[in-house]
């Protein structure tokens, strides 16, 4: 029987670096100090417990107690003495990675069995945090009208579209219970943690602690719930659908039903029967499907030239042949539908051991609106990945000062793009349909995508983590993390010609019609850290070792792609030294400064982009080669900030930023040198490289009226520039196929959004009701002014126009025999707004200067149906409908 190498391979570098050990911090840590109320004098010897858990710690000879290794979340906090009355803290809140200062002053007890009951309330001003973090905890995610932690991400100052302080995408690192979970292939999250099921999001911009690697511009560290002692369960579910009365500009919405779109959640917990006390379970699962606001109409079906149902259609006095005419039902073009299931063991184990096991596998479906199949929906690409994760943690602890953390798991993502399953269907029409049945100005009469990919990223990541409070001042971290990783790719285009006897076929694997490989690459990462709390700062300081090993081949002459003899690529490594300092001004305001080197190699799709090294003369420059020696992107990021607290419940900050890029993906032109047995000499083609370069700088604004008297408020208001060489890493080939130079100097890029203000104003009584209304208003996005597909002016010197989005989300609530029932109404973009996501460049606006457009239509469509385009535009306004309930 073989035996599997990566496992082994894991377990081997785990006996060699377990003294070094990595985790990302998913716990926080309270401490304080106890005095005598009398004198004023220190209390040795106190006992410290967190309430309903076995955590707990007793003060030292000068009254001082820290408790380590606490999930984030709502505790309450108890001191007791001989002869004193017991302290009981309530509403003790616990955040990721941030210490909670609970101090204790207690009375002589009078009356035996005497205690004192305090109510806390969470600071306004967080004094040892050294960077930009927000941490939403699950009561803060109810209120907000959000589908998914994404929708989270994106309400924080300084996230333009899913770019963190004016990075590429990609350049995020997302963690579930301390573990990686991004697809290498593109860096895009494996899978999302639906909100039913997470404890607390912890999302850092900017700069980040040693601890974090493989990222440039932020960390979202999510912590997923665990089942208590006693059964809990939730439901929610929601209906509803896109309510618009623009349906000139999006057809088929007239047709409001309550399944258009709807979500059904659930969750239970508690403990696990016939195990007594000591295991506990917390389930979640979710069903969602959205219809899309996106339609077409089958005018027509995906059949080919070559149709036995072929005919001429009359179109306005011209003759029109079409293959085969279709119903002329609705299709949407743009539906989505999600499905998960999540289930997490906890259990006790050698006295206050702890492991815990969670699975999730979840499948989603859906397909990419294409603007050219507005009449032949039945042609378009079909999407849908499947993503499996199963995670294991061991905590140990190695006294009341140290414990030890083991994190092993496995997560695999298997994306498909497909029109049919089977790519020797039948119904694959032939493969220059499209291009026989396209026309000026016109939607395809028929044809289909003859794309057929199949992708898996497969990832086991072993990593261990010990934390230890060496002293009073100093909490120390120290690691080692391993990632490997098997990419697989099989992406075709289906043949169906003479050279097939017209029927559909699959090309040789190693041409330029059929891509296949699988690669091993894999990465290491090690860091040490100190979290240094004097009271008059807290600092932290670490620097963290990244290393990577693409273990590929690459050419040693790329002017001879055919016959250059092959190297096996570089290994990569860095030091990254990070600093950060909070200093308190007093005890309501602070002062924060950070600095750090940041290290994340580029998406590995375009490590191993056309690995055969296959020139393709018909594609030329539209297909590079991917470059398996390519350098690791770096980022230094300075940041400064002031948080100062106005009163009670209000609270002002004040950031800037300054962030320099370096070695950003970009691309190459290569030429087939002469005089060699090359094919294609002299030909050109691209290839991927390390060649550009961003700078990024602005400051944020945020205003914080904590909910209370019945209202809240924030504000945040961003001021951001952000600009490189090249937006697009295909650029340099893009810009070689238009007849232009490339840019040489800094211009903005695709998302320098320099305006961004996010409202959020809160009515409510909490647990009775509440009402949420989010406002995000950006300025316009950039774009680069043509005519007659010219550029006429410097790239992204135009701009577009603003955006303006409003989103409400209520909840009334009736508690009853301990049962929690609520209403809720979710409406997105509550004023029906008609925000331009995406413009023509001669007007900079969704319609085109139709004196540089002659020309009549030549399909079964208006010139003006064509130009007409609903997918420039932002979602109309989506009302939903819910109801939840939870015990």
């Amino acid at each position: 029987m073989a035996i599997p190498i990566r496992p082994i391979r894991l377990l081997l570098f785990l006996i060699l670096f377990a003294p070094q050990t990595v985790n990302a911090q998913t716990t926080g840590k309270i401490s304080g100090r106890v005095m005598d109320a009398t004198d004023g004098q220190p209390l040795p010897g106190v006992n410290v417990v967190l309430e309903g858990t076995v955590q707990g710690s007793s003060s030292d000879v000068e009254g001082d107690y820290f408790i380590l290794n606490i999930r984030p979340g709502t505790y309450i906090v108890r001191a007791s003495f001989i002869g004193y009355a017991s302290v009981v803290v309530q509403n003790v809140q616990v955040s990721i990675g941030q210490t909670t200062l609970v101090d204790f002053n207690l009375q002589e007890e009078i009356i035996e069995g005497e205690e004192i009951v305090i109510i806390a309330e969470k600071p306004l001003v967080q004094h040892d945090l050294t960077s930009s973090v927000i941490s939403i905890s699950a009561s803060e995610l109810e209120t907000l009208p959000v589908l998914n932690f994404s929708d989270v991400v994106a309400l924080q100052a300084g996230v333009v579209d899913g770019h963190f302080r004016g990075g590429r995408s990609g350049e995020v690192s997302y963690l579930v219970d301390g573990i990686p979970i991004n697809d290498v292939y593109n860096q895009s999250f494996a899978y999302e943690v639906q909100n039913n099921a997470i404890q607390e999001v912890n999302i850092i911009s900017g700069t980040f602690n040693a601890e974090f690697g493989q990222a440039q511009s932020g960390v979202v560290n999510i912590v997923t719930k665990e089942g208590g002692d006693r059964l809990e369960a939730s439901g929610n579910f929601y209906f509803g659908d896109y309510v618009s009365p623009g349906t000139d500009l999006f057809g088929n919405l007239d047709d409001v039903t309550p399944s258009g779109v709807y979500d059904l959640e659930g969750t239970l917990g508690g403990r696990v029967p016939f195990l007594g006390n000591r295991v506990n379970f917390f389930s979640s699962a979710r069903l969602f499907r959205n219809e899309g606001f996106l339609f077409g109409r089958n005018i027509v079906n995906p059949a080919g030239t070559n149709a036995d149902t072929g005919q001429l259609v009359q179109v306005d006095g011209r003759e029109v042949f079409v293959p085969s005419l279709g119903d002329s039902s609705w299709s949407s073009m743009n539906w989505s539908e999600l499905s998960t299931v999540q289930l997490k063991l906890t259990a006790r184990i050698f006295g206050t051991s702890k492991l815990s096991v969670n699975a999730l596998i979840q499948d989603t479906q859906g397909q990419d609106f294409d603007h050219l199949f507005q009449y032949n929906p039945g042609g378009l690409l079909r999407n849908s990945a499947t993503a499996k994760s199963l995670t294991l943690t061991y905590t140990h602890l190695l006294g009341q000062k140290s414990f030890l953390d083991f994190k092993g798991a496995f997560f695999e993502n298997d994306v498909d793009r497909f029109l049919y399953s089977d790519p020797l269907d039948a119904r694959y029409p032939n493969d220059n349909a499209l291009r026989q049945l396209a026309g000026n100005f016109s939607f395809f009469r028929g044809g289909a995508s003859m794309t057929h990919t199949d992708r898996k990223t497969t990832t086991y990541v072993a990593k261990l983590d010990l934390t230890s409070q060496i002293t009073k001042n100093h909490l120390v971290k120290a690691g080692f993390e391993y990632k490997d990783h098997e990419l697989f790719l099989d992406d075709f285009e289906v043949k169906n010609n003479s050279g097939t006897d017209f029927k559909a076929a699959i090309p040789p694997a190693g041409t330029p019609d059929h891509v296949l490989y699988t690669r091993e690459p894999f990465e290491m990462g090690a860091y040490i850290q100190d979290k240094m709390e004097f009271g008059i700062m807290t600092v932290n300081a670490g620097v963290r070792w990244d290393y990577f090993d693409a273990n590929s081949e690459v050419l040693e002459d790329f002017g001879r792609p055919r016959t250059s003899p092959r190297t096996s690529s570089t290994p990569k490594s860095q030091l990254s030294p990070r600093i950060g300092l909070a200093y308190p001004l007093s005890e309501q305001g602070v002062v924060h400064v950070s600095y750090g080197h940041f290290f994340q190699m580029p998406p590995f799709q375009f490590l191993f982009t056309n690995p055969d090294y296959i020139f393709d003369p018909e594609e030329g420059l539209n297909r590079p080669f991917g470059y398996p020696d390519l350098e690791p992107q770096r980022t230094i990021a300075y940041e400064i900030g002031l948080s100062q607290a106005l009163a009670s419940d209000i609270k002002i900050d004040v950031t800037t930023y300054f962030r320099d890029i370096r070695n950003l993906l970009g691309t190459r032109i290569e030429i087939i040198s002469a005089g060699f047995d090359e094919f294609f000499q002299l030909s050109r083609y691209g290839r991927f490289i390390n060649r550009d370069f961003g700078q990024v700088k602005g400051f944020i604004l945020s205003f914080e009226k904590r909910l209370s008297d019945g209202y809240g408020i924030q504000i945040d208001y961003t001021f951001q520039v952000a600009e490189g060489n090249a937006s697009d890493p295909r650029s340099v080939l893009l810009d070689e196929q238009a007849g232009i130079e490339s840019e040489k100097q800094l211009v903005p890029l695709d998302w320098d959004r320099r305006h961004q203000l996010n409202t959020t104003f809160t009515l409510g009584s909490p647990g009775k009701w509440v009402a949420t209304l989010i406002g995000k208003l950006g300025s316009g996005l950039p774009y680069t002014p043509s005519l007659a597909d010219e550029r006429i002016s410097v790239e992204n010197s135009g701009r577009r126009r603003g955006t303006v989005t409003f989103d409400l989300f209520a909840r009334k609530t009736v508690i009853e025999r301990g049962w929690r029932l609520s209403l809720i109404a979710r409406i997105f973009n509550l004023f029906d707004t008609r925000n331009e996501v995406n413009v023509f460049t001669d007007t900079g606006r969704t319609f085109p200067n139709l004196q540089f457009l002659p020309g009549e239509a030549q399909g079964l469509n208006t010139k003006e149906q064509f130009l007409t385009r609903p997918d420039f535009f932002s979602p109309p306004r989506q009302i939903t409908l819910g109801l939840s309930f939870s015990f």
